[in-house]
């Protein structure tokens, strides 16, 4: 009965039509993972394995007006690769060298320089595999206009959920993709182990430092970070924060805002506060019986 008397997660306009017409229902804000496009930085003749283009992708795409006018400020603006609520390895964007923060905001003039410094001042063309799901059908054809804007042709492969797993765990696509991997509250996986960023496991989706070594600034921070995991801890999370201005700085993942949305569940739902995975809460959970028959339920 516990189980059946939540929802995860959803988004802000079907959580107020919701709350609408149950006032007395709980919830709690979250943030939904944001959607991402990866690469190849280990291939050399791949346009994606330039600085310069990751770079360029970045300033294409007006981050700041879709926080404002497709969310309605209900978004994260710099939420990958970890969350906020990671305190001891997030790094707030005030925090970050303007050369950072300016890859957040919407310069496509200067996209279009960085294509040509990158040996591309005609643009390319490049194909975006990503799933069936309208969250992503949408995020890509936004992509694919800002890329327009600035010389770069995306021609979007949409396939089915279970094909998409497939070509992401086979790690041999040598296209964009689009997904919802790696970051935001995925950061406890990088947090020890820089998962996202280094060697060949699936979260590594844009291969950085793949075969291992390549990149020397992750590798030198993931050998910190091992020495201090069990150890001490402060010293393994300030590796991997002291790291989070290269890994934005190069784009080795191309963000968009992260949305907010709701966990909503019923009041009659005692001790719990908005958890869900793992869900070793659904041991303390209890359903309040009287109150859920004087609210006729």
């Amino acid at each position: 009965q516990a189980e059946n008397s939540f929802a995860d997660i959803l988004t802000k306009e079907d959580f107020e039509t919701i709350i609408e017409s149950n006032p007395e229902i709980k919830y709690a804000q979250m943030i939904i993972d944001p959607i991402q496009i990866s690469g190849r930085v280990d291939l050399a003749d791949n346009p994606f394995s330039k600085k310069e283009v990751r770079q360029a992708m970045m300033l294409a795409i007006d981050h700041p007006s879709i926080v404002a006018d497709l969310y309605g400020g209900q978004a994260e603006l710099l939420d990958s690769p970890a969350r906020k609520w990671y305190e001891s390895i997030y790094v707030p964007m005030e925090e970050l060298p303007e050369t950072v923060q300016e890859l957040y905001g919407y310069n496509p003039e200067k996209a279009k320089d960085l294509l040509s410094q990158a040996g591309y001042p005609d643009g390319f063309k490049m194909t975006m595999v990503l799933q069936n799901t309208p969250a992503h059908e949408e995020a890509g054809s936004l992509i694919k206009s800002y890329f327009d804007q600035v010389g770069i042709d995306l021609t979007l492969q949409v396939v089915e959920p279970t094909i998409f797993t497939g070509m992401w765990i086979g790690r041999e696509v040598e296209d964009l993709m689009l997904s919802q991997f790696p970051g935001g509250n995925g950061a406890l996986f990088v947090r020890y182990s820089f998962g996202f960023f280094r060697g060949p496991n699936f979260f590594n989706m844009s291969h950085v430092n793949d075969p291992v070594g390549t990149d020397p600034v992750i590798e030198n921070a993931y050998n910190i970070q091992s020495e201090n995991v069990m150890i001490n801890y402060p010293a393994a999370d300030k590796a991997f924060r002291d790291t989070v201005p290269y890994i934005l700085e190069n784009a080795f993942l191309i963000p968009l805002p992260a949305p907010y949305g709701y966990r909503v569940w019923q009041p009659w739902l005692k001790d719990y506060y908005g958890e869900y995975y793992p869900k070793w809460w659904l041991q303390y959970a209890w359903v309040d019986q009287e109150l859920k028959a004087s609210l006729g339920r």
